[in-house]
C-alpha cells in the first residue's frame, strides 16, 4: 500500500469512528441531575404571589400542576410514593418503624447501579421508614456544598431534601413580636401551636376565633421559606446546575388549619383523614432546556396528577428501565380524568400500636366526586361522597342522595383496601438473630442510665450503644412522651448501636425537647428474658 493509500485509509477510519462516536451522543440521553425537593406540611393555598412571591415568580419558569394529590396523610408514606412510584397500597407504610423489603430492587438502587449518586443529607433520613430505598445518608454534608462538589465533576446525582421548617410547631421569624391575646384560654393554644410539634385531637379544643391567628402562624413560615428558596435558586443558577439538573418541588402532605376543629395532619393530631386541606398539594417541576425535545411543557397542567407519578416521569427523562412497573404516569402525559385513590392509617407516625393498626382512612375522586371511607379494623363505620364541583369544602355528604354512585366507588376502593400491604415493624429487616446470645442482658453505654440529657451533652453523632454482641440483633423499644403526646414502640437494630447522624441545635430544641422524657430499653430478637433495664432520660435545652 502506497503512503498516500495509507493515510487517505487513516483518515476514513477516523471519519467513520467520529461518526459512530457522534451518533451514539445522539442516541444515548443526556445524564441529567435531579433534585427532589419536597417542602413540610404544604397546603395548596401556602403557595401563593402573596405568600410566597419569589417561588411565585419562579415557577413561571417551570410547569405547575394544579390538580396534584398526595397517596396519604403523613410524611413517610408519601415519600415512599414520590421515590418508589408505588401507593401506599402497595408500599404498604402505614407508621413508624417499618420499612419497605430489603428484597425489593427500587427505582433509586437502579439509578445508582447505572452511574448516578443518590443521595439524602438530612438525619431523620436514617429512620426506618426510608431504610431500604437505595439512599446513601450523608447527614453531616451540607446542601450547598454538596451541590457544589457535584457541579464540578461529571457525575449525575439524584438527590432528595427535605424542608422540615414548615412542620408544626408554627413560630416564624416574622412573628417573634406577635401579641399575646389577652384570654388566658386562648393564650395557652397560642403556645401550643408556637412550641409543639404535635397538637393531638385530645390535647385541647380549638374555638373558629382561633383560625386568623393560626393562619397568620403557619404562613408565616413560608415566607421564612420563600427567603430560603430565593437562596437555593441563586445558587442553583450560578452553580450551572440549573442547565443538567431536573427539579421537583412538592410536598409530603398537606395540612389542617381547623377545617375539622385540628391543626396538623395525621402524625400530629392522631386523628388522620384524607380531605382537601390534606390532600391537594402544590407541584412544580423544572426542566432542563431541551430535555423535552421540540415540546417545551405547558406552563400550567391541570390533569390529575399524584405522587406516584413523579418517579415514572424522571424515569422516562433520565432514559431508563424502572426494575418493576410503576403504578404512576407520566406527569407530560397524563390520563385527563384517572381516579385517584389513597390511605391513611390515622395517625400515620404516632400509631399507639405500629405492629396492629386498626384504623384507616381511604379515599376514592372520579371525576367531580370523591368518596372518603373511615374504616375500623376492616369494617367500614363512616361513608362520605362529596360533589368537589359544587362543594370543595367537602361539608355536604350525598352518600344517601347517591347510592348506585356510592356503591360503585366503595367497591373499587374496598377491593384495593383488602388488597393492600400492611408493613409491620420487623417486617423488612435485612438482618438475623445471632445463633448464641450471652446469658445476661445488654448493658446501656450512652445513654448510660438515668438522667437528664441536653443538646451539649450529645457526641457529635447521635448513637445509642450498648454492650453485646456485634453480630446480634436487638430490639430496641421506646415510650416517649407523657400524656396525650405519649407514644410507643420498638426497632430491630444490627449491631450494638443506632445511629441517628447529627442532629442540630434547633431540631433538638423544636421536635426532641418537646417530649420531655424517653424511657428505653434493650435486648435480643427472639428472647423476651434479655431485656436491659428501662432507663429514663429527661432532655433539656
Amino acid at each position: 500500500m502506497s503512503r498516500r493509500a495509507f493515510f487517505i485509509s487513516l483518515s476514513v477510519l477516523l471519519f467513520a469512528a467520529g461518526m459512530v462516536m457522534a451518533v451514539r451522543e445522539l442516541t444515548v440521553p443526556p445524564r441529567y441531575n435531579v433534585i427532589v425537593l419536597t417542602v413540610e406540611s404544604t397546603r395548596l393555598d401556602a403557595i401563593s404571589p402573596a405568600t410566597t412571591p419569589n417561588l411565585w415568580r419562579l415557577a413561571k419558569q417551570g410547569t405547575r400542576f394544579t390538580a396534584h394529590r398526595t397517596s396519604s396523610a403523613w410524611t413517610a408514606a408519601n415519600i415512599v410514593s414520590i421515590l418508589t412510584g408505588l401507593s401506599a397500597f402497595r408500599h404498604g407504610i402505614h407508621s413508624r418503624d417499618a420499612s419497605i423489603p430489603a428484597d425489593w430492587k427500587t427505582p433509586l438502587e437502579s439509578l445508582a447501579d447505572a452511574g448516578w449518586r443518590v443521595a439524602g443529607l438530612q438525619s431523620f433520613m436514617l429512620t426506618d421508614g426510608f431504610r431500604n430505598l437505595g439512599l446513601r445518608v450523608t447527614p453531616e454534608a451540607s446542601l450547598f456544598g454538596w451541590l457544589a462538589a457535584r457541579a464540578r465533576r461529571n457525575e449525575p446525582f439524584f438527590l432528595w431534601r427535605h424542608y422540615l421548617d414548615t412542620h408544626l410547631p408554627y413560630d416564624p421569624p416574622d412573628t417573634a413580636g406577635m401579641a399575646v391575646p389577652d384570654d388566658p384560654e386562648t393564650a395557652k393554644r397560642m403556645a401550643l401551636v408556637r412550641n409543639k410539634p404535635v397538637i393531638p385531637y385530645n390535647l385541647t379544643r380549638f374555638q373558629p376565633g382561633d383560625r386568623p391567628w393560626i393562619a397568620r402562624l403557619y404562613r408565616g413560615q413560608f415566607h421564612a421559606f420563600d427567603s430560603w428558596f430565593a437562596d437555593f435558586w441563586k445558587f442553583f443558577e450560578r452553580s450551572g446546575l440549573r442547565t443538567n439538573t431536573i427539579l421537583v418541588l412538592t410536598t409530603d402532605h398537606g395540612e389542617e388549619l381547623l377545617e375539622r376543629g385540628l391543626v396538623g395532619h395525621a402524625s400530629t393530631t392522631r386523628a388522620g383523614h384524607l380531605y382537601n386541606e390534606i390532600t391537594r398539594i402544590p407541584l412544580i417541576v423544572w426542566l432542563p432546556a431541551g430535555v423535552q425535545g421540540d415540546n417545551p411543557p405547558p406552563a400550567v397542567i391541570d390533569r390529575p396528577s399524584s405522587h406516584i407519578d413523579i418517579m415514572p416521569t424522571l424515569f422516562r427523562l433520565l432514559g431508563q428501565q424502572p426494575p418493576t412497573e410503576f403504578e404512576g404516569s407520566d406527569l407530560f402525559a397524563l390520563p385527563p380524568r384517572r381516579p385517584w385513590d389513597a390511605i391513611t392509617s390515622r395517625a400515620g407516625f404516632a400509631e399507639p400500636d405500629p405492629g396492629r393498626i386498626e384504623n384507616f382512612v381511604a379515599a376514592r375522586v372520579e371525576g367531580d366526586w370523591k368518596l372518603q371511607l373511615f374504616l375500623e379494623r376492616g369494617a367500614v363505620i363512616r361513608s362520605e361522597l362529596f360533589n368537589l364541583a359544587r362543594d370543595p369544602g367537602e361539608r355536604d355528604n350525598r352518600i344517601k342522595t347517591e347510592p348506585e354512585r356510592a356503591m360503585r366507588m366503595t367497591r373499587a376502593l374496598m377491593a384495593k383496601v383488602l388488597a393492600m400491604r400492611i408493613a409491620r415493624p420487623g417486617d423488612a429487616a435485612a438482618v438475623a438473630a445471632a445463633p448464641g446470645v450471652p446469658a445476661t442482658p445488654p448493658q446501656w453505654v450512652f445513654p448510660p442510665g438515668d438522667g437528664a440529657l441536653s443538646y451539649d451533652d450529645l457526641p457529635p453523632r447521635l448513637r445509642l450503644e450498648w454492650r453485646g454482641p456485634a453480630d446480634a440483633t436487638y430490639r430496641l423499644q421506646y415510650r416517649v412522651g407523657e400524656g396525650a403526646m405519649a407514644f410507643s414502640g420498638e426497632m430491630e437494630v444490627a449491631g450494638p448501636a443506632r445511629d441517628f447522624g447529627t442532629i442540630s441545635r434547633a431540631y433538638w430544641d423544636r421536635y426532641i425537647v418537646p417530649y420531655r422524657v424517653f424511657r428505653l430499653r434493650i435486648g435480643y430478637t427472639g428472647r423476651d428474658d434479655l431485656w436491659s433495664p428501662w432507663i429514663t432520660v429527661a432532655v433539656r435545652q
